[in-house]
């Protein structure tokens, strides 16, 4: 179980201290941790080199990509274009739904046209 990050190592640095009666007045976290871990387990994660690794971990809710990304935006315009070309044309969205009308099909191929 070795430490994923530097912060992490340094935490069960003191946590070791903590345990082995080294450190002068440690934080409650460190305290509330070296009650609850092995000397063991402490020893393991305290003991991680820190060549390669990351200062801090990146957890995945920070990796999350943009819902907002190139390509939700562009259809986010897309359609709020169309909306506001059906509203000029006077084209509604129960016209769209009966396109069987010979006036609704003219104005639909004129908005799919762009003219």
């Amino acid at each position: 179980m070795p430490a994923v990050s530097k912060k992490q190592q340094r935490f069960f640095g003191m946590v070791r201290a903590a345990q082995k009666g080294e450190m002068e007045n440690p934080s409650s976290e460190v305290l509330d941790v070296a009650s609850d871990i092995s000397m063991k387990d402490a020893k393991k994660f305290a003991k991680t080199k820190h060549k390669g690794l990351p200062e801090k971990k990146v957890t995945k809710e920070e990796t999350k990509p943009n819902p907002f990304g190139k390509r939700a935006i562009l259809k986010m315009l897309i359609k709020s274009v169309a909306e506001r070309e059906r509203s000029k044309a006077g084209v509604t969205k129960e016209d769209l739904d009966n396109k069987d009308k010979p006036y609704v099909k003219h104005l639909v191929k004129k908005l799919r046209s762009g003219s």
